[in-house]
């Protein structure tokens, strides 16, 4: 992302709908990115309004693993909660279910290919390698970016960054309290109507705050990606 130093009068956007339009055309712009975009995203934090992505090569098999499934279940998926589910007493277990419960869900998961049944031990599927290699979340607003901020910081739960995008007429109160924005890792950017970016704070790149939100929002993207 480029500072823009140019002088002009700035107008202002008149939805944050366009703002998010523009957010786009600019990432769609920027060469050599390589970030896929979705809009208004659930992983599992509340709706986000824009998420990039960027896809580990040869994981088609994983992806369609994950786009099978609720998403609430994904992080059933993972590799280590994988090898520890067994038998119907693990999965009720793991998910606080009672038996009946657990048994219908394993017969769901049957169904989808995603659990093989023998006589001493079962095995539940898992994803190896996430299907997206890179999540960076976006929450886009006019002027309240104290509501923008709580949000993009939930996104951390799921996301590698997290970043409020604010219309460029209104970034000087965010700018004022940058420090909440440092002290929570996420970035601030503003844009005006000629698509110029410009950047107040870098977000701070890290791995997810949660494993579950993750696998949660890794097979969101799945269902939309596989479609």
């Amino acid at each position: 992302m480029n500072r823009s130093t140019k002088s002009k009068i700035f107008t202002g956007f008149k939805t944050e709908e366009q703002l998010v339009e523009v957010v786009l055309s600019f990432i769609k712009k920027s060469a050599g990115s390589g970030y896929k975009a979705e809009l208004e995203l659930d992983g599992g934090v509340g709706i986000a309004d824009i998420v990039l992505y960027k896809r580990h090569p040869r994981t088609t098999r994983e992806l369609r693993k994950l786009a099978s499934v609720p998403p609430r279940l994904a992080p059933l998926l993972d590799p280590l909660t994988a090898a520890y589910i067994s038998t119907c007493d693990d999965l009720a277990s793991s998910l606080g279910l009672s038996s009946s419960a657990a048994l219908r869900l394993i017969k769901q998961l049957q169904r989808l290919g995603l659990w093989t049944a023998h006589p001493s031990k079962s095995a539940l599927a898992s994803v190896r390698v996430p299907p997206f290699q890179t999540i960076v979340a976006i929450e886009a607003k006019l002027a309240d970016w104290s509501r923008a901020l709580g949000q993009a910081y939930r996104n951390l739960q799921f996301a590698d960054e997290s970043w409020v995008v604010l219309d460029h007429r209104f970034h000087r109160p965010a700018v004022a309290q940058l420090e909440r924005f440092i002290r929570s890792g996420v970035g601030l950017v503003s844009m005006d109507l000629n698509g110029d970016l410009y950047v107040h704070h870098r977000a701070t790149t890290t791995p997810a705050m949660s494993l579950t939100k993750r696998w949660h929002a890794q097979a969101a993207l799945a269902r939309r990606v596989a479609k």
